[in-house]
């Protein structure tokens, strides 16, 4: 059987990938309306005083760059944007964070495990304490859950369902223990499943992108007051390694540092996330006003990439490929694997990394990307063979008067670019496509409708679990974007993943996977691309990496 929080979860991790990731290229930043109606409601009286202030200045500040809008400060209101997470998690830690090497890193959690796929322990830090002095404990953890899933607040964006006493969806109305949360004593907890979940699957959508609350605080709060409690503006009582000041979701978010926090004081006192418009990084990063560009939410458009890493008094780095220019058949009009294949084998992919992304991308296959633990080396990719898809379409029978109706983001210029040299690629060939440029919205909800026989869209996975994304983008039960495509091996391997015991096993069951999407080609990879990070050279132990940036904040110091 589906897990329904996974399987609902590829929609709002979309989101998570390409409004973080949607960057290279600026295109996805158009996304950000994800599920946040409760968040909004929480930010809008809170944005109205806010836009009354201003961010804090000096030569003593550290400026981090955004590209997206802040959606909510409340973990409670919590999506699956990079941006909400980011900002919220300077205040109230997650249990896990995805580190720099695209492994687990563990924050307020000491160990996470599990003996049968069943029960998950997650021991606590014994060090971890909030400003108050108060320690980090299960009951904060277990009151965090019980009022996301609460009547009152139903986070939409989380479902724990596939955990005892959590099968309707939400917890009991007034709730304050469950079945499926077990205290086991002060700093440790147990989370319950009536289904197998892999080790990796439970730390990627129960601990990473849920920030804790402090229940000793809280508690009181009426239950439908959590969503929207002014509190949550001007919070005091903190886990994470800074405080909030003020903010505007729309221009900055101001923090000074907690002295208190247990990993150790922040060497820099005060931080802002400066929000701005893609075109307007790369002049604060000429003025010296931005210092850190974080590569998962804030967006250097291609045009200016170039001239950002010439800058004087800035190091340059970009990340991991792991950005997936997905590109989508609709089998149930390109119904012979064969024309799918041939559409490929005519497109030379390497040619696009070099042109249009001057060399910082891949070409692979599938979903696992090659910095992925769970990559393959086996693993093989569809080559350049235009002679090669000419037979194929032969074979298929192929009426070469038919034209593909083929669907791109518009604020995603590098892949319209690359629609448009595929274009003539594929002609010569003898497949046509008519290029349709449509606003990301649209892009979005024509995916898998009759109107559409291709579509492209940048998409970003966690790469170290792959199963909720992929249940849903392949799924083998309704519709999905490639149509309602359906295979009963690529079935088996799924719900193989969640029983796996580690990343060997894991692995040969999304080598499995990809092999199948190699084969029969529901949906192919146009590159995997990398993204552009920056830090100031005044910014001493800080790393733009796509994942972890932050793991070790309080260790960031300014040179003088």
């Amino acid at each position: 059987m589906k897990n329904k929080l996974l399987h609902q979860k590829w929609i709002a991790g979309f989101l998570a990938g390409t409004l973080a990731l949607g960057l290279a290229a600026c295109g996805s930043a158009s996304g950000t309306g994800s599920s946040e109606a409760a968040a909004e409601a929480a930010s809008a009286s809170a944005t109205a005083t806010a836009t009354e202030g201003a961010a804090k200045t000096g030569s003593d500040i550290v400026n981090i760059g955004v590209t997206n809008q802040l959606g909510t400060l409340n973990p409670l209101n919590m999506d699956w944007s990079f941006i909400n997470l980011h900002a919220t998690s300077m205040m109230f830690l997650p249990l896990v964070t995805v580190g720099a090497d695209n492994n687990f890193n563990y924050l307020l959690a000491e160990s996470v495990t599990t003996d049968d796929n069943l029960t998950f322990t997650i021991k606590i830090r014994d060090d971890a304490v909030w400003s108050d002095g108060e320690p980090v404990t299960a009951d904060d953890v277990i009151f965090t859950i019980l009022q996301m899933t609460s009547p009152e607040v139903a986070n939409p964006n989380f479902d724990f369902s596939m955990f005892k006493g959590f099968e309707s969806g939400t917890s009991p109305e007034g709730a304050d223990s469950i079945e499926g949360l077990k205290k086991v004593d002060d700093k440790t907890v147990q989370f319950i499943a009536n289904t197998p979940m892999s080790l990796n699957t439970f730390l990627n959508n129960c601990c990473v992108w849920i920030c804790i609350l402090p229940s000793h605080v809280l508690q009181d709060v009426p239950a439908d007051q959590l969503a929207t409690y002014d509190w949550f503006q001007h919070p005091d009582v903190v886990d994470g390694p800074y405080i909030l000041d003020d903010y505007d979701s729309a221009h900055y978010i101001s923090y000074h540092a907690n002295e208190n926090y247990f990993l150790g004081a922040p060497k820099i006192q005060n931080l802002n996330f400066r929000i701005v418009d893609p075109s307007e990084v790369l002049p604060q990063l000429q003025a010296g006003e931005i210092d850190f560009v974080q590569p998962a939410t804030c967006s250097i458009p291609v045009t200016d990439q170039d001239a950002a890493q010439s800058l004087d008094g800035y190091t340059v780095s970009w990340t991991d490929p792991i950005t997936n220019e997905m590109t989508f058949f609709n089998t149930t009009k390109v119904t012979d694997a064969r024309v799918r294949k041939a559409f490929v084998m005519a497109i030379d992919r390497q040619m696009l990394v070099d042109s249009l992304l001057s060399g910082h991308g891949e070409v692979t296959d599938g979903f696992v990307m090659k910095s992925s633990p769970l990559y393959d080396d086996g693993k093989e990719t569809i080559a350049y063979d235009p002679d090669g898809a000419k037979e194929l379409l032969q074979e298929a029978g192929w009426d070469s008067s038919t034209t593909l109706q083929y669907y791109v983001s518009s604020s995603d210029d590098t892949a319209v670019k690359a629609a448009q040299v595929i274009q003539q690629e594929l002609s010569e060939v003898g497949i046509s496509i008519n290029i349709n440029t449509v606003d990301f919205d649209t892009l979005m909800s024509v995916g898998g409708t009759d109107d559409v026989d291709v579509f492209s869209v940048q998409y970003t996975i966690t790469p170290n679990d792959f199963y909720a994304d992929e249940l849903g983008l392949v799924d083998t039960e309704g519709t999905s974007w490639t149509g309602g495509w359906t295979d009963p091996d690529v079935d088996t391997a799924l719900q193989s993943t969640q029983t796996a015991k580690d990343d060997d096993e894991l692995k040969k069951y999304y080598r499995e996977i990809d092999d199948k999407m190699i084969s029969d080609v529901p949906m192919f990879s146009m590159y995997f691309q990398s993204n552009l990070g920056l830090v100031s050279d005044r910014l001493q132990n800080a790393e733009p990496t796509l994942y972890g940036s932050y793991d070790n904040i309080q260790d960031w110091e300014l040179t003088q």
